[in-house]
């Protein structure tokens, strides 16, 4: 089955469930456009609270989550920035900041790099860091520092998700490479993680070729899908909660 390079990074890519979308807010907060109620109220409720204590991480934290959910991207970003400013060894905040920096437009991929390989140094052991961080190698090109970290991301961890991330995303670098041998040994290590890849891969394969129907009319991250072209993103968030789910009823 001939696959092509980037529907194998997109299955990979692990969901932290941000959402994409253009940022509907201004730097100025009495600016903010809330779709949801309750999550203004809420909101309101946490910059109260940062009125007092301005360095309460664990209120900026919970209000970026709220910004997210309300595709405030920037406001978000500059949360968990002003998190890491009160706690540079926050790893939580390290990763979802990265997460949410490349739902820009055009995202400083090195900056981001920069800022994980920051939090690795904190975290040597914490598998995620550096998942996160070989998949930004991946998208630089940096393929040697990529397969570098995918390795370590599966020496660290004991997660089903993050290990089968981890290796189709060696495999998808050693086919690239014409490393069939390898790219093979990778997915076989996969599938054996979690069977149920064989059948996603090809579905998603079919479906960057020939777009399900299904998605039309369908709101994905702020963007009505036309049928036609669905994004990636979208089949990427269905398969890792079909991962996720299909591990909960194992365990």
């Amino acid at each position: 089955m001939k696959i092509l390079r980037t529907g194998l990074i997109a299955i990979v890519v692990l969901a932290l469930g941000v959402l994409l979308g253009c940022a509907r807010s201004s730097v100025k907060q009495k600016t903010l456009i809330f779709g949801n109620t309750e999550n203004e109220k809420r909101a309101e409720n946490l910059k109260g609270k940062l009125k007092v204590n301005s360095n309460d991480a664990e209120s900026r934290m919970e209000l970026a989550r709220i910004f997210l959910s309300e595709d405030m991207i920037e406001d978000a970003i500059a949360e968990y920035e002003k998190v890491l400013d009160i706690d540079s060894q926050n790893i939580q905040a390290y990763l979802l900041l990265s997460s949410v920096l490349q739902k820009r437009q055009n995202p400083d991929l090195q900056k981001i790099a920069v800022l994980l390989e920051k939090a690795t140094k904190i975290a040597p052991d914490n598998a995620d860091i550096h998942l996160n961080l070989a998949q930004i190698f991946d998208k630089q090109a940096e393929e040697g520092k990529a397969i570098n970290e995918f390795n370590k991301a599966i020496e660290l961890s004991d997660d089903p998700a993050t290990l089968v991330s981890a290796h189709l995303g060696l495999m998808a670098i050693y086919k690239e490479q014409g490393n069939f041998e390898r790219a093979n040994a990778e997915y076989e290590l996969a599938y054996t993680i979690y069977p149920g890849i064989e059948e996603m891969i090809k579905q998603a394969e079919i479906n960057r070729i020939t777009p399900a129907p299904k998605y039309a009319g369908e709101e994905f991250r702020g963007e009505v899908e036309d049928g036609i072209h669905p994004q990636h993103e979208e089949r990427i968030t269905r398969i890792q909660k079909e991962i996720k789910k299909v591990s909960e009823e194992e365990n």
